[in-house]
């Protein structure tokens, strides 16, 4: 029999968390997550900032605080990785100081997509998450606009200023 990987462990313990069955509900709140403990911690930070983007920063809502939480704690660790890939210009950071956030903003206007800057700040420029009706219709307008892609499927990074934005799904 095989080993069951990361994600087949949380699909199971999310099936067995609901069950009616005592026995099933425990393996849910105490076995499957030592099991799954020991799976991540074998994991490098950026497959566990991947990990930790895709399965559960996609499964939280819009409006919790713990998204916030995740996505900070998933751009962290997909970042030392990110930055090697991204070749850095010398840019002057406060005449970019939110012009990648313009660009998005504007690529998403004449795409007819409706977005959302998240979130809600007094200073419009602390936050670079945009939610959107489709994360993938996003991306794809943000690179026809001159964004590029990144190891993270949410995470585009404007072409001018190599400054990231993220994009979310709202449900």
């Amino acid at each position: 029999m095989r080993e069951l990987g990361i994600r087949e462990l949380m699909a199971e313990q999310r099936t067995r968390a609901r069950s009616g069955n005592v026995a099933e509900r425990f393996a849910a709140a105490l076995v499957i997550p030592g099991v799954l403990a020991g799976r991540l911690r074998q994991l490098n930070d950026f497959r566990l900032g991947w990990l930790l983007e895709r399965e559960v920063c996609s499964n939280l809502s819009v409006l919790a605080p713990e998204l916030t939480v995740c996505i900070e704690a998933a751009d962290r660790l997909l970042r030392h990785r990110a930055i090697k890939l991204i070749p850095r210009r010398r840019s002057r950071a406060s005449d970019d100081e939110g012009k990648h956030l313009l660009h998005a903003e504007v690529a998403l206007y004449r795409a007819s997509i409706p977005h959302l800057l998240l979130p809600f700040q007094r200073n419009r420029f602390a936050s670079n998450v945009f939610m959107v009706p489709c994360v993938a219709e996003a991306r794809e307008c943000l690179c026809h606009a001159g964004f590029r892609e990144s190891p993270s499927p949410t995470l585009l990074i404007d072409g001018e200023t190599n400054r990231p934005i993220r994009v979310v799904e709202h449900a």
